[in-house]
């Protein structure tokens, strides 16, 4: 009986755990959001194009509302999917998530600044990715401090 009150108890801590986990990035993925559409609304009130070429072909594409809010979207959902992961495992498999996170936010702010077609819309493009990753590390320290 005293292992079925464990194993029962150990589940709930877990559940708990997952809620805490799921509501933390969730928090963080509406302010991360937020972060990037208000860039996105400053660079249109200061007439910034917005404006990207891709790395094959001369097809011009614009980089939209709709666009900046469903990739942060995705961006956090695929980060935080592997810290719940992470989190399961070891403090060490969190680190790694973490350290990938920052390296990811980084590296895929060069994107912006090669393809964008003038230089206020790299630096807006860029300081979107770089804040998307900032909020989620700041959000994933946060919600796993307990988990560890």
């Amino acid at each position: 009986m005293t292992t079925a009150s464990t194993a029962d108890s150990g589940r709930i801590r877990t559940a708990a755990r997952s809620r805490s986990l799921l509501r933390g990035t969730a928090a963080g993925a509406a302010v991360a959001t937020f972060v990037n559409a208000a860039l996105w609304v400053g660079g249109r009130a200061a007439d910034v194009s917005f404006s990207v070429s891709p790395p094959v072909g001369d097809a011009m594409n614009e980089v939209g509302i709709v666009l900046v809010v469903v990739t942060t979207l995705l961006m956090f959902a695929a980060g935080s999917g592997l810290l719940a992961l992470a989190v399961r495992r070891s403090r060490q498999w969190v680190r790694t998530v973490l350290v990938a996170a920052a390296v990811f936010a980084v590296a895929s702010a060069g994107g912006p600044l090669t393809t964008a077609d003038d230089t206020a819309t790299a630096v807006l493009l860029a300081a979107m990715h770089l804040a998307t990753g900032a909020v989620f590390l700041v959000t994933a320290s946060r919600v796993t401090s307990g988990a560890r």
